[in-house]
């Protein structure tokens, strides 16, 4: 009975257990239900203000969306307008124009058209007149043979000859205008640049002249110097190569010899003597030694100086040796040494007038009488001897050229060699930088005329201005005036080729008609 109450007793406690735990369920269920739809209810709160805020931020942001573009557009919209109605004022413009040049190609086809017609039309009065003239100049031939025993070919001939000599008369005339044109032309342009390089120049003028004597204070020095009975004299002719002439009335020394730089060791080595107290055999030997060492420094000296004041490079030893030599060197009683200096700065300031290479012009200035120093021992001009030894110590090709070319042994080629040719002449033939000898000047005026005779129909030769202008008669029946300017074209050419001289020679050629009539 205990056991059936306690077995009844466990089934209602645990039944009770049972549902108690079941209720308890339930209602953790029911708060956990009752919790999660709160946080349901809250979330769908949030997101409700969360979708409210996001709306307000998203009309806000369409609102000032709408204000920027409003802004940015309409000034576009207005530009997009204008350019519309340009594009459309363009397009009408064009078409307008496209309408015109239709019509302007319609006229142009009809008056092609017109223009054809008429051409043809004066073609077939061309060919009518041509047949026309055909058939007169026929007639013409037919008339002409009828009355001229003369053969048709030969007058032909004659009219043909006719017509080419006034060809050439009238060539000619145009000829000699446009030469006297180009001439006066080139003349004005090159006194402009002579002026100009005149102007720029500033080398001093140096009046130096070449002194063949040597005069002594007193008999009592000329003796002790060439001893008692000329002894001395024979003995400095041996030992440097000179003609030494004594004239002891008149005190002085004469020294004769093809090399310069010999008569200046004579110089130097008498006025040393003039210094000693007793003057022998062996004194004369030493004062030769010391005076050919102090020379021999000098011309180095003169060489260097000469290279260095031009801004000469890279020049050979030898060649400044030679150009110092030509301190002892003269023509025409002008200093060689001076002269290819002037020489040198005239060339480069004409290169630099003309756009040149201004160092090559000094260059081949400085260089171009160099042959001067060596032509009393080597055959040939100094031209060609100067130029053969400039090219042999590695000058430039184009130099060499201008050198040999400045007396025209060479035909020039460059523009350096006539500048070169020009430099020369400029210094040559300025006032007082040489001086003819009697002898010298009367061949000149003896060539002058040999040439002016030397044509046929010259009847008198006159020379004037100093050996500066010839001037010939012409017969004026052999020597129309055509041939009386090739005349004087031909005696220009002529003198250049077979005269050297400075400056220029004037040639003119006078014609004279004289009609004579005697009344009864």
């Amino acid at each position: 009975m205990s056991i059936a109450i306690i077995a009844i007793s466990l089934c209602l406690g645990l039944t009770l257990a049972w549902v108690l735990h079941r209720w308890q369920r339930r209602q953790e269920l029911k708060s956990a239900e009752i919790e999660s739809q709160e946080l349901v209810d809250e979330a769908l709160e949030k997101a409700a203000d969360k979708k409210s805020e996001l709306e307000a931020q998203l009309i806000e942001l369409k609102d000032q969306l709408q204000i920027d573009y409003d802004e940015y557009s309409a000034p576009k919209l207005v530009e997009i307008e204008r350019l519309q109605e340009r594009s459309q004022a363009k397009a009408s413009e064009l078409e307008a124009k496209q309408r015109e040049v239709a019509k302007q190609v319609r006229r142009l086809e009809q008056s092609v058209k017109d223009k054809t017609k008429r051409v043809e039309r004066i073609q077939a009065e061309l060919r009518a007149r041509r047949d026309n003239l055909k058939s007169q100049r026929e007639k013409i031939v037919e008339a002409l043979k009828a009355k001229v025993k003369d053969d048709p070919n030969q007058l032909i001939a004659q009219l043909k000859d006719k017509f080419i000599e006034e060809a050439k008369r009238d060539a000619q005339q145009d000829i000699q205008a446009q030469e006297e044109l180009d001439y006066a032309e080139s003349e004005r342009r090159a006194k402009r640049t002579i002026y100009s390089i005149l102007n720029r120049f500033e080398r001093a003028y140096s009046p130096e002249r070449g002194i063949p004597n040597i005069n002594f204070a007193d008999e009592r020095v000329m003796k002790k110097v060439c001893g008692e009975n000329g002894e001395n004299v024979k003995i400095l002719e041996e030992m440097i190569g000179v003609d030494l002439t004594l004239f002891p009335e008149k005190l002085f020394l004469n020294v004769s010899g093809f090399d310069p730089v010999r008569r200046e060791l004579t110089r130097l080595t008498v006025e040393r003597l003039m210094k000693d107290k007793w003057v022998d055999q062996k004194r004369i030997q030493q004062m030769v030694e010391q005076s050919k060492r102090q020379l021999f420094r000098k011309i180095r000296s003169d060489g260097n100086r000469i290279a260095k004041e031009l801004r000469l490079k890279n020049m050979h030893g030898d060649v400044r040796d030679m150009l110092g030599s030509l301190r002892y060197r003269y023509s025409f009683s002008q200093n060689q040494f001076y002269h290819v200096g002037e020489v040198g700065w005239l060339c480069g300031l004409l290169c630099a007038e003309l756009g040149l290479d201004e160092s090559k012009g000094r260059r081949a200035g400085v260089l171009h009488d160099i042959g001067k120093a060596m032509d009393h021992s080597i055959d040939g001009g100094h031209a060609v001897i100067g130029a053969d030894f400039i090219d042999k110590h590695g000058e430039a090709k184009d130099v060499v050229h201008a050198v040999r070319a400045h007396h025209f042994d060479e035909q020039p080629s460059t523009e350096l060699a006539y500048l070169t040719i020009a430099a020369d002449a400029i210094s040559g033939a300025r006032p007082g930088a040489r001086r003819s000898t009697a002898d010298s000047y009367s061949q000149k005026m003896a060539d002058l005329e040999r040439i002016g005779r030397s044509t046929r129909g010259v009847t008198a030769t006159y020379i004037l201005n100093a050996g500066r202008e010839l001037r010939v008669m012409v017969d004026s029946k052999k020597v129309d005036d055509m041939k009386a300017l090739q005349l004087s074209q031909e005696l220009a050419h002529k003198i250049e080729e077979d005269m050297a001289f400075p400056g220029t020679i004037r040639v003119t050629v006078v014609r004279e008609t004289q009609a004579v009539e005697y009344a009864k």
